[in-house]
């Protein structure tokens, strides 16, 4: 609560110098950049942005919940759902026209190129909450040094599977090369990932029933608590809110499960070689993807979204920061000719073309079912770190997970 306080006193202060506030957090180098484009569009508009930029991995979603639900949000916020701000985000529909100078129906379906979920929101609840920014993909980044060192090669053409995943991340360990064998996101949708291979969900694949306490998914968490006991996986990630990328920068981490987004941050920061792998599976080939939205809260904020989205600004951040634009006029016109990025997205590529979609579009896509999910993203993390914690087993933790999700659903 003091916290929030602090938060709330901090955007009070900083609306009296800002026309417009942009809450942020940072997927890579990207604040130079973003901070280049809100300084171009105060030259063009006179309006002066603040950027309040906090580390995602500590509880973003949340505190910008807690400041919506206050009454005191930022004007506009980078986030990755749109579904938790339905009652607080402003409509967009009518200020389309206004801002970008194409028809609504036109617009919609070229920032729907990437996100299907984005139109069928739309039609569910007939507004507008948000832009598509950038589409990513879920990827295992590894550090192909470590990997030499322990004598650990994994295959060119397939995945592993889990078992054989497991046992190099034993050699890695057993053979010194590095502290650990992984570092794994603090967040739901990077754990999901898991549930999906090994056949598990949050809700079916029909959207009807929530599966989280099934067997498929109990054991994907008895899987990640056991790479946590045998000390494979630091607990400091997900019980303490440690920043999982520093353990791999660093060379403490063999593996570094994270997402595409990151690869700018890892081209510029990284001084060893690495690479990509295919995501292990035990029941299933799976490979989540998702992406950024800017979500305006009022109009001044709104103005600034469509600046930020629009052709030349988004082809810029996208093609700067290996990304990919959400906008279908731009789907040809962004290129990368980095060498090593090209190698990393043919591997996802041929990843994503090869897996199943299990759970991913009722859980996080669907907004009949994902609502559930999205607003109940703490719930769910809460009881991943009460497992890994020893506070309950893991088959304890989700099914009261479960119930808690089943009450929501009104199941």
């Amino acid at each position: 609560m003091k916290r929030l306080l602090v938060l709330l006193m901090v955007i009070a202060a900083l609306s009296l110098f800002a026309d417009t506030v942009l809450m942020w957090f940072t997927d890579g180098p990207d604040f130079d950049l973003i901070t280049e484009q809100t300084n171009r569009f105060t030259k063009q508009t006179g309006e002066k942005v603040v950027i309040l930029n906090l580390p995602y991995y500590l509880e973003y979603k949340p505190k910008l919940a807690a400041m919506a639900k206050a009454g005191s949000p930022p004007d506009v916020a980078r986030e990755t759902d749109l579904l938790p701000w339905l009652d607080y985000a402003i409509d967009l529909k009518p200020l389309v026209e206004k801002y970008t100078g194409m028809k609504f129906e036109e617009w919609l379906e070229n920032v729907s190129f990437y996100k299907a979920g984005f139109k069928k929101l739309y039609e569910k609840y007939g507004k507008v909450i948000g832009i598509p920014y950038t589409s990513d993909a879920h990827a295992i980044f590894y550090n192909k040094e470590i990997f030499k060192k322990a004598g650990v090669e994994p295959p060119k053409d397939r995945p592993w599977t889990i078992d054989e995943w497991y046992a190099a991340m034993k050699k890695i360990k057993q053979s010194g090369a590095a502290r650990y064998a992984l570092v794994y996101d603090f967040s739901p949708y990077r754990f999901a990932n898991l549930l999906y291979v090994f056949g598990g969900g949050i809700w079916d694949r029909e959207g009807k029933n929530i599966i989280i306490d099934s067997k498929e998914s109990i054991e994907a968490l008895e899987f990640f608590v056991k790479l946590h006991d045998e000390d494979l996986i630091p607990k400091a990630v997900w019980l303490t809110g440690d920043s999982p990328a520093k353990y791999f920068q660093n060379g403490l981490a063999a593996m570094y499960v994270s997402g595409t987004w990151m690869l700018a941050q890892l081209r510029e920061q990284l001084k060893f070689d690495w690479g990509v792998i295919m995501w292990p599976y035990k029941r299933e080939r799976a490979v989540m993807t998702g992406g950024k939205y800017i979500v305006p809260f009022t109009e001044k904020g709104a103005k600034l979204a469509f600046f930020l989205t629009n052709e030349e600004n988004l082809a810029e951040f996208a093609g700067k920061l290996y990304l990919i634009p959400d906008r279908k006029d731009l789907a040809d016109k962004v290129k990368i000719e980095d060498p090593l990025i090209n190698e990393v997205y043919a591997v996802v590529m041929k990843d994503l073309a090869e897996s199943t979609r299990g759970s991913m579009v009722p859980d996080w896509y669907d907004p009949d079912t994902a609502a559930i999910v999205q607003t109940n993203r703490t719930v769910i993390n809460d009881h991943i770190k009460a497992a890994i914690a020893k506070e309950k087993t893991p088959e304890q933790a989700f099914k009261e997970l479960a119930a808690i999700l089943r009450k929501a659903a009104g199941k």
